[in-house]
């Protein structure tokens, strides 16, 4: 029974081999054309096998949407990014601002501008004294034409108090902030710049630039709210001075001269008063000390003795420490004596 299905199994694998044999294309044939060239010796092999296809032979297709539009010739001539263009500088300061916070240039995304004008139109409805925010890019440079009192003049004349903020994104030390008139002589300059610092000091705690926006504007709102309260007690800032530099006297004059001369040639001097004070001692002592010795001179010898009868002398001198030549004074025999 088992090699009966053993049988049967061969069969039908030689079966469906057979069937798929059957299916295969046939294999290719020589044309009549074909082979009568053959037979006459020439080369069936052109040259298109070695010669480069084009696209439209190799079929690629081609991306009409990645070409760039003659309009981006443009971009060679746009704007340096510290420069603000004309039509920017018209919506920023031609006319008296429809709203608290002015972005012609699109800085801020749109969430962002809601968020910050919903704070300043809050500002807005408790406090009378406005505040308007010109929000400028990183590098930007206001022209210098752009003169604060004018924009007061021809925008604001009617507006009452008013606070302007020019602000740059991402650099809020290159804040600037300009006071009307009006409030202005209440708070007067310094308190302006303290109140400046203020917001500065509270932006730069911020990592992003919306955040820095939002930190700044509201510490400034804050130190608004009491230069409105200044206002309304109708304070006079006193006025800015500058302290006269009162004239120096003469002899303050001179001991500043010393004072900057002996700080500079100190240790010089006492160097050199030391080595004077060093030699001079040694030079002192080494002269009490020193002693003067004669040499010893020997004798000829006359008529076998040591020295003639009754001839001869004895030099000595007083001191024998000072030198031969300053002892030339004769002194008398008994003198050191005691």
């Amino acid at each position: 029974m088992t090699y009966r299905i053993l049988v049967v199994f061969f069969f039908c694998i030689v079966f469906v081999a057979q069937s798929q044999e059957d299916e295969k294309p046939p294999l290719p044939r020589w044309s009549d054309e074909d082979t009568a060239l053959l037979l006459q010796g020439e080369s069936l092999i052109s040259d298109a096998l070695f010669r480069p296809m084009s696209d439209d032979e190799l079929g690629v297709p081609v991306f009409e949407g990645l070409l760039l539009p003659d309009q981006m010739a443009d971009l060679t001539e746009m704007a340096e990014p510290t420069e603000i263009i004309d039509e920017d500088l018209v919506k920023y300061f031609d006319q008296k601002p429809k709203s608290y916070l002015i972005d012609p240039q699109k800085l801020l995304s749109r969430q962002e501008y809601r968020d910050q004008l919903s704070f300043l139109k809050y500002h807005a409805s408790d406090s009378r004294v406005g505040f308007y925010v010109y929000v400028f890019d990183t590098k930007q440079m206001i022209p210098s034409q752009i003169i604060a009192e004018e924009i007061f003049q021809r925008c604001f004349a009617d507006a009452g108090p008013t606070v302007l903020l020019f602000y740059f994104m991402g650099a809020p030390e290159r804040s600037v902030i300009h006071l009307s008139a009006d409030l202005m002589k209440a708070v007067g300059r310094a308190e302006c710049a303290r109140a400046r610092q203020s917001a500065v000091n509270q932006a730069m705690v911020k990592s992003q630039e919306a955040d820095q926006l939002d930190g700044y504007c509201m510490q400034m709102s804050i130190r608004i709210y009491w230069m409105e309260k200044a206002l309304e007690a109708g304070v006079i800032a006193p006025p800015e001075t500058e302290p006269q530099a009162k004239p120096e006297p003469i002899h303050q004059k001179y001991l500043s001269i010393i004072s900057r001369w002996w700080s500079e040639w100190m240790l010089p001097c006492c160097i050199t008063v030391v080595v004077l004070l060093v030699g001079g001692f040694s030079y002192h002592w080494r002269r009490k000390t020193r002693k003067c010795q004669l040499p010893s001179i020997p004798v000829v010898a006359r008529l076998g003795g040591t020295h003639a009868a009754g001839v001869g002398a004895v030099i000595s001198f007083a001191n024998a420490n000072r030198p031969i030549a300053a002892q030339r004074e004769q002194l008398p025999e008994d003198w050191g004596i005691s």
